[in-house]
């Protein structure tokens, strides 16, 4: 058995990794169905909180001598998760600064106009990017479900059992 402590913590890293995960793309497809722009920004900034989280855990995952190319291919989706997500969430931001009763970018430009004309623009750009963001996590279920899998059946019966032992407490937090 290696003694190297990245290999010792694969299992409970890769259960840290799944949860959050789980958890921001939970949070994503949610994010249509809200219709108040402040709670569209705070679920998105939540879900982006979990996917770096999910991201962190990835890299410490991989430092293992038991990573995989897949376990590297699902880091760079997670990367390309957070880039998407904080995309939405700075457009999302913006939105709201140029909505707002003082909006700093119409008086710069001495223009009371561009606030909704830049808001109809930032809400049409952050639209976009959840359309194709959510695209993306659909294709990814099965790759992912595949990637946990095959995670699982190469883990020792003790690994396997760290693995949900971390799992089970990371789901029952109230708010991970």
């Amino acid at each position: 058995m290696s003694v190297s402590p990245f290999h010792l913590n694969r299992p409970v890293h890769l259960a840290r990794r799944d949860v959050f995960y789980e958890q921001a793309e939970q949070l994503i497809e949610q994010l249509p169905t809200r219709k108040k722009l402040p709670d569209q920004q705070e679920v998105a900034e939540k879900a982006l909180r979990l996917f770096y989280t999910a991201r962190q855990h990835a890299q410490a995952a991989n430092r293992s001598e038991k990573t995989s190319a897949e376990d590297q291919f699902f880091l760079d989706f997670l990367n390309t998760a957070v880039d998407n997500t904080q995309s939405i969430t700075r457009m999302l931001r913006r939105q709201r600064s140029v909505e707002s009763e003082d909006c700093p970018l119409g008086r710069f430009l001495g223009s009371e106009d561009v606030g909704s004309k830049m808001s109809a623009h930032y809400r049409r750009c952050a639209a976009h990017i959840l359309k194709g963001l959510l695209q993306v996590l659909e294709q990814a279920a099965q790759p992912y479900q595949e990637l946990q899998q095959t995670g699982l059946t190469k883990m020792s019966p003790t690994d396997q059992l760290r693995y949900e032992k971390a799992r089970t407490h990371l789901t029952q937090l109230p708010d991970a």
